[in-house]
């Protein structure tokens, strides 16, 4: 089912930022509390924020700092559920384990989004297959679902949860083009180079 932000998705995320402002508490800290414990490398919330009507989901989290560009705090990761591509066969799948010795979410990886030190969305980045471990989709089959990614009634703060489905409505059309780069970037090169791993980014210009 398409998003029900969909349709208006600048009024709402303008709105939702409004409201985030009018509280004093934007994005990032809404998902980390200042005065938590961040632990690099754990999921924000600690089992991902995963809508029960349509299985979308989202984690924030962060790398260690010297493997953190310039002035980045940490990134959203952004799925699609793979029941969304029944039929289509991946490019790859998970390996069996994750890092935590679990079975892998049944995910496909669409884009991240990163946040400066003051927790401010910067940019959009894809990845290579290996870094999130999960159903690696052809570009184009990505883009025809993209319009699914609602999160909506996900668990937590319902403000985080429509921003993070609003943006990617607004955005679809540079989401789409990122995806496409990502895929001409790994023509002829390898799911599991650990050398290639961002493949394409831009700017999330409001």
């Amino acid at each position: 089912m398409r998003s029900a932000i969909a349709g208006d998705a600048e009024a709402t995320l303008f709105a939702l930022t409004e409201r985030m402002a009018s509280q004093g508490v934007s994005l990032v800290p809404r998902v980390v509390p200042p005065d938590s414990d961040f632990r690099q490398w754990d999921h924000y919330p600690e089992k991902d924020a995963v809508s029960p009507s349509n299985r979308s989901r989202w984690f924030y989290h962060a790398h260690p700092p010297e493997q953190r560009e310039p002035g980045e705090h940490g990134h959203f990761h952004l799925f699609l559920p793979l029941a969304a591509f029944g039929g289509i066969e991946p490019l790859a799948i998970p390996e069996p384990r994750n890092k935590k010795g679990k079975s892998p979410a049944k995910v496909v990886h669409f884009i991240a989004l990163s946040c400066d030190v003051q927790g401010i969305p910067t940019h959009w980045f894809t990845t290579n297959r290996w870094v999130t471990n999960e159903y690696f989709m052809p570009a184009a089959e990505i883009v025809e679902r993209l319009d699914l990614f609602d999160v909506t009634d996900a668990p937590g703060d319902p403000l985080v949860n429509g921003w993070l489905t609003a943006v990617v409505a607004l955005f679809r059309e540079q989401i789409s083009d990122l995806l496409r780069e990502r895929d001409a970037a790994l023509a002829g090169q390898s799911l599991d180079d650990r050398t290639l791993e961002i493949l394409s980014s831009g700017p999330l210009e409001l």
